[in-house]
């Protein structure tokens, strides 16, 4: 394991309990968006970072395709982690709830019977967390891990949408570790060289051809023009597998390919 784990923090965001859980003996550093977990780890070739990808309840982290679009790293395991909203205050009537955009989502039915109240989306849980604890109007939706660090008292822990909440986390590295194992499952970009009718489906046929099942299609803005996209797409294979090896070859023929590595789900 490397010496150091990049996640979002302050402490105790679902980010830092999932890096506590796995990794209680390395060294966690907190900072303050995706965006820095990202260019920590490309510029410290001993940490690795986990960032959130993908919530079963509300979808995409889109901050997460958008730096997995920016910078060159590669994944080297997933993690699906069990995500217990709850909602934690000093004070009972209070004015504000905060949390990061995805617990918000996560908790919409909870909030929408909220009346009078002003919701406010920051960095993440547990900076939600810190601000309920020196604000007594602010209510914070997080985990009771940031709720009792922070000192602040849990009022109601009932408020997701579902009762079964999992988030998939990746552990995402400048570069991969030497004998490292390829795993079950591909992740990749894809971006079209032309912009033509019938170009997806071209892209999926291969897939289809090779028998490979596709588990996410994802289509990201390039921010060069409007209508213009990569596709980030999970398949069922490992780099090793010669079906996927010879899709990814062919694919190259007449698309950008960018693998980020074959890996596990824990």
């Amino acid at each position: 394991m490397s010496k150091k784990v990049i996640v979002l923090g302050p402490k105790y965001s679902y980010s830092y309990n999932l890096a506590d859980d796995y990794y209680a003996e390395s060294e966690i550093e907190c900072v303050s968006n995706i965006g820095d977990v990202f260019k920590a780890v490309v510029e410290n070739d001993e940490s690795t970072g986990i960032v959130p990808i993908e919530n079963m309840l509300n979808g995409s982290v889109r901050e997460t395709f958008l730096n997995l679009r920016r910078y060159s790293v590669v994944i080297l395991r997933a993690f699906d982690y069990k995500i217990e909203n709850i909602l934690a205050s000093n004070r009972e009537n209070y004015s504000k709830i905060m949390s990061h955009s995805q617990p918000l989502a996560q908790c919409s039915d909870f909030i929408r019977a909220q009346k009078n109240i002003e919701i406010v989306e920051v960095s993440s849980t547990s900076k939600a967390m810190e601000l309920a604890s020196q604000d007594k109007s602010v209510a914070a939706i997080g985990s009771e891990k940031a709720a009792s660090h922070y000192g602040v008292k849990v009022i109601n822990t009932e408020i997701s949408n579902k009762d079964l909440n999992i988030t998939r986390f990746i552990e995402i590295s400048k570069n991969k570790p030497e004998n490292f194992k390829t795993g079950e499952k591909t992740s990749m970009m894809i971006k079209p060289l032309e912009d033509r009718a019938g170009i997806l489906f071209e892209i999926l046929s291969i897939f289809r051809i090779k028998n490979i099942n596709l588990t996410k299609i994802e289509s990201i803005p390039t921010g060069v023009k409007m209508n213009d996209y990569v596709f980030y797409i999970d398949i069922e294979g490992g780099l090793e597998e010669k079906r996927v090896a010879d899709a990814i070859e062919f694919l190259k023929t007449f698309v950008e390919v960018d693998v980020f590595g074959s890996y596990d789900i824990y």
